[in-house]
């Protein structure tokens, strides 16, 4: 895992466990490293013959460049989260893991989004992954919230071409703006890392609007967030982003090995560290 910063990851706790249940000798480490040091970085990993990488902020972007073969979920998001050495291919392939770890999720909670209409808070890089998952999901509507509307028309000037079947629009922060049949409201904001202790901005009622039964909301950060703290307490139904960021761990591990991913055991790894973490912040 390559990151500037990256010491809170849990990548290396469930990835090592995957590792260990398919008896394979490899062994998943975390490097800080600035842009300055990426390029460097990648060819000291081809010359050790590292099976692969996986690339978070800020080198998603640097990895898309440097690949020479990608996937189409990281061409249409511009981002790869996950490389893997292919040699016959002269080079880097580039993923994008986080659009079918997404998918991949929403079954647990009984939703598909094929049908769906769907709103998306935020305009950043991973709204845009989310975006593209839930229209190749096949969601008929998926209306992109953002402060700054120009940020969020540039995704949906970017996606559409590719998502025929989905109408993308762009709308501000207030629900009254939003779809009436929405059935999932994603944050894709960094609200809650940045700014842990202040109260998400937009009240729940108002966010899930006349939905009946009640919209799914999920926050793609995983943790007591402002936004989870808040739709807990108007007794909504809630995500947060653990099982995401667990499937897709596991797709990446899947792309490295070809081998199945032990997702309930990778789950359990990325919880007993979450469980600790919170025990020395009580102590």
């Amino acid at each position: 895992m390559l990151g500037f910063p990256v010491k809170h990851s849990l990548s290396p706790a469930f990835q090592n466990v995957a590792f260990a249940h398919h008896n394979l000798p490899h062994r998943y480490e975390k490097w800080e490293i600035s842009p300055a040091e990426f390029a460097a970085f990648l060819e000291k990993a081809r010359r050790e013959d590292f099976l692969g990488l996986n690339l978070t902020v800020p080198h998603k972007l640097s990895g898309w460049e440097i690949s020479v073969r990608r996937t189409p979920a990281a061409d249409a998001t511009g981002a790869v989260n996950t490389l893997f050495l292919d040699e016959e291919a002269g080079g880097w392939l580039g993923h994008n893991t986080d659009v079918g770890g997404f998918l991949e999720t929403l079954p647990d909670a009984g939703y598909s989004p094929a049908g769906q209409s769907a709103v998306i808070i935020g305009a950043g890089g991973v709204a845009r992954a989310i975006v593209y998952a839930l229209g190749a999901g096949g969601a008929t509507t998926l209306t992109i919230a953002n402060r700054t509307a120009n940020r969020a028309q540039a995704i949906v000037d970017t996606l559409q071409p590719l998502l025929p079947g989905t109408l993308l629009q762009v709308s501000g922060l207030e629900p009254a703006e939003w779809p009436a049949d929405r059935s999932l409201i994603v944050n894709a904001t960094s609200q809650g890392v940045l700014e842990p202790d202040r109260p998400f901005p937009i009240p729940v009622p108002a966010m899930n609007g006349p939905a009946n039964p009640p919209a799914l909301f999920y926050d793609l950060t995983y943790g007591q967030t402002p936004f989870i703290r808040a739709v807990r307490a108007a007794g909504y139904p809630v995500l947060d982003g653990l099982l995401m960021l667990i499937y897709q761990g596991a797709l990446a591990f899947e792309t490295w090995t070809g081998l199945a991913a032990p997702r309930s055991e990778m789950l359990a790894a990325a919880e007993a560290v979450l469980a600790e973490r919170l025990k020395g912040k009580t102590s």
